[in-house]
């Protein structure tokens, strides 16, 4: 039996799969026979039922024993009371307020089984929260999009790229990284047909393979840099749209006063800044003065950084300059994540009798500061954490652990023993995405229906059923749940969408738009008067008083980086997980410090000899991993294995994530 299902994780897809289920258990995943011609899974999502059956994963609550520290297997209503009455202790002896909601990302595309949504409705019910304005992936450019464009939604819908005659990727990994389950198909089919593509990178990543794509090495941080000199030449070669400029863009005088100060913004400058040969600065101006229209993909990783938001900017900035903003083909070069939106289609939210809830939003980058202020009012003194590994998902893992065992109780929500659920108070053991129904909002013009592809194991329990539960304790299950099942939840949502035929959409498990190949601000760069943008200016605002009014500079410079230690080391997401699920998927070699082959030999530094990895926040021993993948001055560590090096100051105004502004000293063990 084919089940239409997908994967609602922290991923950047969404991608239409299917099941075989025999006797009651799934045998294989793989693409649905449903699915467009241009759409892919990835091995993450094909090997994800190897997860429910894997034989460390939960299926009884647990509860800390205080003194001891070791858990208990205890049965739902013990548990659930246990939990009952910490909650009202935090919430009466200190306000709601000091309660954090510190997960979220588990399951991020439900409609219904959304771990953000989910928490937020329960916990504004309970009285309010402290809960996350951000988020750790997108937090600079997400920030700083609405400042440029008037919105968040950006991006373009994969069918567009066909247009395309040059496509530049600063940062971009999309073989891994998986912005939609289209993109990738796409562009390696666009690179067959001889459309030239550069990628921006200190490492050599699959997507430099997989697209054939010529690499131009650069040091971390340093893209705005970069793409300001390419800016540069253009307006002293040609390649500038002064038209466009005029028409469609606000405050670009001043910054184009900024490239022409000393010292001027041209080709070597950058040279100097980025590690990169001024030659490379040139060819991606030439590609842009020789093909049009041009895409500008930029990844996250650019904004990762100190300085990320003005990175973000400048990369729009150039699309700007150029033309190529609101044209099939080009994009508007920021916020990779602002899809534009899908068919209608309801979605959970918080209950209309939460009205007074009390809450308070922060930067989930600096949610251990918060934690640890002992000037912060009301404290934060408990955590309700659905589908988070905060202990390790955010920079400077000593302080988040300080941070969360200075707390007075918390939860967690979890399919495995991960470190964050290790240090809770109690553990629920929850439903995989596999073992329930769900609508699910991917990356395009078309929706997904995942259906309960299995049972989930005996006395195990999804996090709606778990919040109904503790809801009818807590005194407010019938405002939480409204009186309905998930699976009523599910029809209600497509009673107020545009499916037109529920049955179809359960059975198929797509639902398309109309519009599949739509790119952001089309209509406002034909007519900029007729079609304003949602700006002070009704334009593209290359200058902004209200981001400079946020602390954020009037328009995208370039900021020094004074890195103090001998590398600059990325932090990238694996290929085989996404973030911390489907950690058991791989490879042996994650974990690896990854360096330069010159830089190892000057070392004294063998393939797989160890190695202590410093910085400013800690230091963790590993191995080599020696690759001429590998930037000069550089050095790569896989997400969460890094995060006891990352530095938890962010980058402003935003408040954001800077990882791979992380600086490091390397020597044999």
């Amino acid at each position: 039996m084919k089940i239409p299902v997908s994967c609602n994780k922290d991923c950047g897809a969404g991608c239409p799969l299917q099941a075989e289920v025999e006797n009651g258990r799934i045998i294989k995943i793989n693409d649905s026979d449903e699915k467009g011609e241009w759409m892919s899974g990835c091995g993450r999502g094909y090997r994800a039922h190897r997860l429910i059956y894997h034989p460390d994963r939960l299926k009884k609550p647990l509860i800390k024993d205080p003194s001891s520290g070791s858990f208990r297997e205890a049965g739902w209503d013990e548990a659930l009371n246990y939990t009952a009455e910490n909650l009202l202790r935090i919430r009466d002896s200190y306000g709601p307020r000091s309660i954090l909601h510190s997960g979220g990302s588990g399951s991020c595309r439900g409609a219904l089984h959304n771990s953000h949504k989910l928490a937020v409705r329960f916990l504004s019910l309970f009285g309010g929260c402290t809960s996350s304005s951000d988020s750790y992936s997108s937090a600079a450019t997400s920030f700083a999009a609405p400042y440029v464009y008037g919105t968040s939604y950006c991006g373009f819908d994969a069918a567009a790229i066909k247009d395309s005659r040059f496509v530049f990727m600063p940062g971009a990994n999309i073989a891994d990284l998986r912005f939609g389950c289209e993109l990738f198909n796409r562009l390696r089919a666009l690179r067959k047909s001889g459309v030239p593509m550069i990628i921006l990178d200190p490492r050599k990543t699959r997507s430099v393979s997989g697209l054939d794509a010529e690499w131009i090495q650069i040091l971390p941080g340093t893209d705005a840099a970069f793409v300001a000199a390419v800016i540069y030449e253009l307006l002293e070669h040609g390649g500038a749209d002064e038209v466009f400029i005029e028409r469609c863009t606000h405050g670009f005088e001043l910054f184009r006063s900024w490239l022409y100060e000393q010292p001027v913004k041209n080709a070597e400058w950058a040279s100097g800044i980025c590690g990169c040969p001024a030659t490379s600065v040139r060819t991606v101006a030439e590609h842009y003065r020789r093909y049009s229209p041009a895409a500008l993909i930029p990844g996250l990783s650019i904004q990762r950084n100190l300085g990320g938001e003005d990175a973000a900017r400048m990369m729009a900035v150039l699309q700007a300059v150029t033309g190529n903003a609101g044209r099939s083909g080009g994009s508007s070069g920021i916020n990779p994540w602002g899809r534009l939106p899908g068919p209608r289609c309801g979605k959970l939210g918080r209950s209309p009798e939460s009205a007074g809830a009390r809450m308070r939003f922060s930067p989930v980058y600096v949610w251990p500061d918060m934690v640890l202020d002992p000037d912060l009012e009301p404290p934060l003194k408990a955590s309700y954490n659905i589908g988070g590994n905060y202990l390790v998902q955010g920079a400077d893992t000593n302080k988040s652990v300080r941070a969360w065992n200075s707390l007075e109780f918390s939860v967690t929500h979890e399919l495995f023993m991960t470190p964050t659920a290790a240090a809770s108070d109690v553990v629920l053991p929850v439903a995989d995405f596999l073992e329930r129904n769900d609508i699910v909002f991917p990356e395009g013009n078309f929706l997904l229906y995942s259906s309960r592809a299995v049972e989930p194991p005996a006395g195990v329990k999804t996090d709606y059923e778990i919040l109904c539960l503790l809801a009818g304790k807590l005194g407010f299950g019938e405002a939480f749940s409204e009186g309905r099942t998930e699976d009523d939840w599910l029809d209600f949502f497509i009673e107020a969408s545009d499916i037109e035929d529920s049955a179809e959409f359960k059975s198929r498990g797509i639902w398309f738009g109309k519009d599949c190949s739509r790119t952001a601000f089309t209509d406002f760069a034909a007519d900029p008067l007729a079609h304003p943008l949602q700006t002070p200016s009704g334009r593209i605002e290359i200058s902004s008083i209200e981001f400079e009014k946020a602390g954020g500079n009037l328009f995208p410079v370039y900021t020094p980086i004074k890195t103090g230690r001998a590398f600059r080391m990325v932090t990238p997401h694996s290929g085989r997980r996404i973030n911390s699920q489907f950690k058991m998927m791989e490879s042996p070699v994650n974990g690896s410090l990854f360096m330069n082959a010159e830089d190892a030999a000057a070392m004294g530094i063998e393939q797989g000899s160890p190695v202590r990895v410093i910085s400013s926040s800690g230091s963790i021993e590993t191995v080599a991993d020696i690759s001429m993948e590998m930037m000069r001055g550089t050095a790569c560590l896989d997400c969460s294995y890094s995060n006891v090096l990352t530095s938890s100051v962010p980058t402003l105004p935003s408040k954001g994530a800077r990882t791979h502004s992380t600086f490091v000293d390397i020597e044999p063990a």
